[in-house]
C-alpha cells in the first residue's frame, strides 16, 4: 500500500464531507495555531481564529480564490501546494479563510484584460481635491466646491504570475469579485513596490497604486 493510499483511506474515514468546484471529497480541516504550522512559512496575520489549514486528496487540486463549502461554512483559498515524498504526491494542503456571505473570493491585478497576480488583501481610499469657496469681503470660508476625486490603493501579498514584470506594468486593473458583482479600480499606475524576502521564504510584495475610476459590475451567480 502507498503512502498516497494510506493518506487518502485516513481521509475518508476521520475527514468530513468537503465540495470543490462541484467535486466531493473527504478532507481535514483545523485551526492553525502558530506553534504546530511554523513549518509552512505563512504571513503573521494567517494565524487566527478565521485561518485553516486543509488537508486533502491528492487527486484534487487548489488554486487561491478557490471556494470550499461544508455543511457548517465556506472557505476561499488563500495558498496551496501538494505534499510529496519521494517524488510522489502523497496530499494537498491549503490555508483557508472562513467566508463572509459579502466576502471578496478573488482579489487579483489585469493589465490588458489579462490576469497578471494574485492578491492577499487591499485597501482604498478615496482622495477628492475639494477647496474653499469665500463670498466677496468675507475672511472665512462660505462653502466648499467638489474637486476631481481619485484612490490611494494598497495592495498586500501580491504574488505575480510567472514572468510578469510588475515594474513594467502599466494600465492596471484591480477587480475584487464577491457574491454577485465585481468591484473594478482601473486606470491604475504603481507608485511604489516593496519586496520582503529571506532565505528559504517566498518573496512577499507590497504595491501602491493610483486609481482614476471606481465602477461596480453585476456578475451572475453562474
Amino acid at each position: 500500500m502507498t503512502r498516497r493510499t494510506m493518506i487518502e483511506l485516513m481521509l475518508e474515514r476521520y475527514g468530513m464531507g468537503v465540495s470543490i468546484k462541484g467535486k466531493n471529497v473527504c478532507a481535514i480541516i483545523q485551526p492553525i495555531q502558530r506553534s504546530s504550522r511554523a513549518d509552512l512559512n505563512l504571513p503573521t496575520e494567517y494565524y487566527d481564529s478565521l485561518y485553516y489549514l486543509y488537508t486533502g486528496p491528492s487527486a484534487v487540486k487548489l488554486q487561491i480564490g478557490d471556494e470550499v463549502g461544508t455543511k457548517k461554512r465556506h472557505y476561499v483559498v488563500k495558498r496551496s501546494d501538494a505534499f510529496l515524498v519521494g517524488g510522489e504526491e502523497v496530499y494537498v494542503w491549503a490555508v483557508l479563510k472562513a467566508l463572509a456571505p459579502d466576502a471578496d473570493s478573488q482579489i487579483y491585478l489585469e493589465a490588458d484584460g489579462c490576469r497578471i497576480a494574485s492578491i492577499d488583501s487591499y485597501t482604498a481610499e478615496v482622495l477628492q481635491q475639494s477647496r474653499p469657496v469665500f463670498a466677496w469681503g468675507e475672511q472665512e470660508p462660505v462653502d466648499t466646491a467638489a474637486g476631481v476625486v481619485h484612490y490611494e490603493l494598497t495592495l498586500k501579498n501580491v504574488c505575480p504570475v510567472e514572468g510578469t514584470n510588475m515594474y513594467a506594468e502599466a494600465n492596471l486593473s484591480l477587480v475584487a469579485e464577491r457574491p454577485g458583482k465585481k468591484v473594478i479600480y482601473s486606470g491604475c499606475r504603481w507608485k511604489s513596490i516593496a519586496t520582503s524576502g529571506g532565505v528559504g521564504s517566498k518573496q512577499k510584495h507590497t504595491l501602491k497604486l493610483t486609481a482614476v475610476k471606481r465602477q461596480e459590475e453585476v456578475v451572475s451567480n453562474g
